[in-house]
């Protein structure tokens, strides 16, 4: 892992954190997803604002068409369910439908009875009506009130259960004949309704739309108590629950509580006890001194049982070995900062005993999906180091390069993935945003196009297989061996040591040269000078001893040379197999020239290596072995000379031979 990717992983953590943190300071109350302007009316049905706004975004979904608003206050009635949810909670369930005393409902009853015993059908029902819709603000207060106690005392979820099963047996009202009566008479629209049959239709109106709110509530606030009952099942086990009775029965406890925590009915501290603050405190300690103490221990002690196999998994790893390893060096670090943050939600939780409202638990939910983006960040990472190279050995058409791309890729999409979650949760409406991407999309593209085009410069290298990881190069901007190619540009580490970034769409479309791209075969070519004045057949004879020591040589390549390890495969389209590979072993020794001082022989080989160094060697080796050739041969090795003809005075020449090198 480079010390760039590593800058940028935590870059991002540290984007998300602080986005976290920063947004519900920054978003202004207009745009609170919770509740909106146009959602409240001038109805007096609902008491509280949020049942008022359920209800209002109930009759504008069933009264809108296009898709994409439908979907759009769908998901503001998620939210306002939610937040409707935990304000229940909150407030212990009260407050939330109008609770008519003993008299008043006794009258209702008195008043059915008597339009029974009169005769006016219209009268009974709309007074059967409105007793039954006392009778189910009733029942949905004792329901909010006893979910909102059971959430207190940290209850299993078949008590849950039961109190959502009594809601909906005493809610159980046929209100089919009352439909039927209301639609009689709103089909007659040319009739002019009478004052009871006006009634009874507001009745029948008011009644059922708060019988809906109160279901699409009662489901909302059973989901969430019953997800929440697998963390009460734990503090059950652990006796949280018994453990604050305890401390707070405890007469010091109780005047403490009594004269420092007096609290409030609207203050988050209302519950607050000494017993929840000391267990609270407990809890937090012992889920810290697992993250941080526990944890590394449990790593060292294991080190020290096994010491000769935990260093001979550094060299050689078996699979076992190196799959622990992933996982340790992926989600260790997770995993401690979960337990953290794990410690100071619960202990909140059991401060307040409830899941309420505030900012802090809001970020602490968040927090887990940055801390899974981190696990999963540093797993791929991991991954890439500790199986790439096993991948590309057993698989050796397998591309780095390939393997780089699709892990940066799959790190963008789940940057991308956890970004739109966070702003989900946070209330904007993810598939609006969608949507509105065709009409950004234009300037999105012009914005980006170089990015883009190195994106495609990348994949145009790779699918050309223009190079690899470690290839010796030559452009026309440096020379040197690749380091990476990533999704903007191609890193190439020169031969002083500096490093140079290419954009890939700049490479895609320049001349490469690439050495690297020979298996077998690097050339060798000079010419050897000899004097003028050699005896024509020692010429003759040195040419063939040099072609005959060539061939003997155990570096050269020539055409015996057995390629079957260099060609993995012939490629049916190219005429030349060995061409495709890389592959050369020309050997050419012969008299080339007669130059303007010496006897030319021209030299052309291939060395068996390609690696700069060992091909110095060899053809170190080539030229000493033609100069002892040479000697062997009694002839010499020329050098460049130039012949001077100088005349004196008196017209007599004389000629003196001037040699320059």
């Amino acid at each position: 892992m480079t010390e760039s990717r590593k800058g940028m992983r935590f870059s991002v953590i540290a984007a998300l954190l602080v986005g976290l943190l920063a947004f519900p300071a920054l978003l202004p109350a207009g745009d609170a997803p919770v509740i909106r302007a146009e959602n409240l009316g001038d109805a007096p049905l609902f008491t509280h604002p949020l049942l008022l706004a359920v209800a209002n975004l109930d009759q504008r979904i069933s009264t809108t068409t296009a898709t994409i608003d439908r979907a759009g206050l769908s998901h503001q009635r998620v939210l306002v369910l939610e937040q409707l949810t935990r304000t229940i909670l909150s407030q212990g369930g009260h407050g939330f439908a109008p609770k008519l005393p003993a008299d008043d409902l006794q009258r209702l009853r008195d008043a059915v009875s008597s339009a029974r015993r009169g005769g006016d059908t219209t009268a009974e029902m709309t007074t059967i009506l409105r007793l039954n819709g006392a009778i189910l603000d009733q029942s949905f207060t004792d329901l909010l009130t006893t979910v909102a106690r059971d959430w207190i005392r940290f209850a299993p979820a078949a008590d849950f259960s039961r109190a959502f099963s009594r809601f909906a047996h005493r809610t159980t009202f046929n209100q089919v004949p009352f439909g039927r009566a209301v639609q009689r008479l709103q089909a007659g629209k040319a009739t002019t309704l009478s004052s009871a049959e006006q009634a009874l239709i507001d009745a029948y109106r008011d009644y059922s739309q708060r019988a809906e709110v109160y279901d699409a509530v009662a489901q909302s606030l059973f989901g969430f108590v019953n997800g929440a009952a697998t963390s009460n099942r734990l503090f059950r086990w652990l006796g949280i629950s018994t453990l604050i009775g305890m401390i707070d029965a405890q007469p010091w406890a109780a005047d403490i509580n009594d004269r420092l925590l007096p609290g409030s009915d609207d203050s988050l501290g209302h519950l607050v006890s000494v017993g929840q603050m000391f267990a609270a405190t407990l809890l937090f300690l012992a889920l810290i001194g697992v993250g941080l103490i526990l944890l590394p221990l449990l790593l060292r002690l294991l080190r020290r049982a096994l010491p000769q196999r935990a260093r001979s998994a550094q060299q050689d790893p078996s699979e076992s070995e190196r799959f622990l390893r992933l996982l340790r060096q992926s989600f260790l670090g997770p995993l401690r900062v979960l337990l953290v943050l794990i410690a100071i939600g619960q202990a909140t939780r059991i401060l307040f005993l409830r899941e309420s409202d505030e900012i802090m638990l809001d970020v602490l939910a968040s927090l887990y999906v940055v801390l899974i983006v981190w696990a999963l960040l540093r797993l791929i990472d991991n991954f890439v180091m500790l199986y790439s190279s096993d991948l590309l050995r057993r698989y050796p058409t397998l591309r780095g390069e390939l393997v780089n791309f699709l892990s940066s890729v799959t790190r963008f999409l789940v940057i991308v993935i956890a970004v739109l979650y966070l702003m989900q949760r946070f209330g904007f409406d993810i598939r609006a945003l969608l949507a509105s991407l065709g009409i950004g999309g234009l300037a999105v593209a012009f914005a980006a196009k170089e990015t883009i085009s190195n994106i495609f410069g990348c994949i145009s290298i790779i699918v050309d297989d223009m190079f690899q990881q470690g290839d010796w190069i030559v452009t026309p901007n440096g020379e040197g061996t690749v380091i990476d190619v990533g999704l903007r540009s191609t890193k190439i580490r020169t031969f002083d040591n500096a490093v140079i970034f290419l954009p890939n769409a700049y490479v895609a479309g320049i001349d490469v040269r690439n050495w690297s791209r020979c298996k077998l075969g690097r050339r060798i070519k000079f010419t050897l000078g000899l004097e003028y004045g050699s005896d024509m057949q020692q010429v003759k004879k040195t040419v063939d001893d040099i072609r005959a020591m060539l061939i003997a040589h155990e570096d050269i390549a020539d055409s015996s040379t057995d390629t079957t390890h260099y060609t993995k495969q012939q490629l049916a389209k190219i005429s030349d197999a060995m061409d495709a590979h890389g592959i050369k072993r020309t050997l050419l020794v012969y008299l080339d020239a007669l130059g303007d001082s010496s006897i030319d022989i021209l030299i052309y080989c291939f060395s068996k290596t390609i690696d700069w160094e060992g091909w110095l060697e060899v053809k170190q080796d080539v030229i000493f072995r033609c100069c002892a050739i040479v000697d062997a041969n009694g002839l010499s090795v020329a050098f460049p000379s130039r012949t001077l003809y100088l005349r004196q005075d008196a017209g007599q020449a004389e000629d003196a031979v001037v040699s320059n090198h």
